[in-house]
């Protein structure tokens, strides 16, 4: 590691590791040799992620429970024969203890750790203005929908698997920053959250979802704060409208026009440049943070972010 020196009132660490990125901005953005871990890699923004740095030189485990999923994937979309299926259940913290132990056996360290498996269930119905209806009503349709274990679903694989899949890579993510592959550049946890975690109106698509969503941008923050020491750096993705299981079917292209400042969804081009920032030398600073990639979308809501 180089050795960090001070003039001019701040710290800079010399030798620079960068000292040619000005002549090579290719090798800024490269991820040649990375070894990651996506969970639900399989389909939407997951086989976006995945795809993107496989075809960039990445060794990329793609995780679900659905083995034919993932194989298929890995077969359709594969570039260097680097897309690798492994079957796991997020909500299993056994079954992601024997992925970690499957990686660990086969390369013995990770640089990169993508939770973005999720889960969205009970889309709220369109809300009635208080002329439309009496309170009577209202309170009916919010009652009605979804259950309490909607809530601790959402919860289950959107926040508590978050944290068990850290957890369970942790050792890996640590073995990665002693390989020291790329200097300067530090093993990472991204988690998958959403835009939507941010909106406080009452058009969202699913309040456990939105909740639990939040839950798990917080928690993106919070595990940085935990891994500071080890230098294993915690960076969250806030998606807006992206093509993906999750959404087939809700998300028109009218909708998509007037929802959508940009009047398009997301493409894998746009997912697949901000992953390559962040997984490579150029995103090698961040740590902390949330990454909004969402067209505009939430300058049409009340929010948060």
């Amino acid at each position: 590691m180089p050795i960090a020196t001070c003039s001019s009132g701040f710290c800079s660490a010399s030798p620079s590791p960068w000292s040619n990125v000005l002549s090579d901005p290719q090798s800024l953005f490269s991820v040649e040799g990375l070894v990651a871990v996506v969970t639900g890699g399989g389909t939407g923004i997951g086989l976006m992620i995945a795809k993107a740095l496989e075809a960039n030189g990445a060794i990329v485990y793609i995780v679900s429970r659905r083995l034919d999923t993932l194989e298929a994937a890995a077969r359709e979309h594969s570039r260097r024969g680097n897309l690798i299926p492994v079957q796991g259940d997020v909500t299993c913290r056994e079954s992601m203890k024997a992925v970690a132990e499957t990686i660990r056996e086969r390369h013995g360290y990770v640089n990169l750790l993508v939770n973005n498996a999720g889960l969205a269930k009970n889309f709220l119905p369109k809300l009635p203005g208080p002329g439309e209806v009496d309170m009577k009503k209202y309170q009916e349709l919010l009652w009605n929908a979804g259950s309490p274990q909607d809530f601790s679903g959402a919860f289950d694989v959107n926040v508590a698997a978050v944290w068990y899949t850290a957890v369970a890579f942790l050792d890996l993510l640590d073995a990665g920053n002693k390989r020291g592959n790329t200097p300067g550049v530090t093993s990472q946890i991204l988690t998958v959250a959403s835009g939507g975690a941010f909106r406080k109106d009452d058009k969202v698509f699913s309040v456990p979802y939105t909740l639990s969503k939040s839950a798990a941008t917080h928690l993106g923050k919070m595990l940085a704060h935990f891994l500071k020491d080890w230098q294993i750096r915690s960076n969250v993705i806030a998606p807006g409208i992206f093509p993906s299981e999750m959404v087939d079917g809700l998300i028109s292209d009218e909708y998509v026009r007037a929802g959508v400042p940009l009047h398009r969804a997301g493409t894998i081009d746009d997912m697949g440049g901000l992953i390559l920032f962040l997984s490579s030398r150029a995103g090698a600073y961040v740590n902390g943070t949330v990454q909004l990639i969402d067209g505009g979308r939430l300058l049409l809501y009340p929010s948060s972010y």
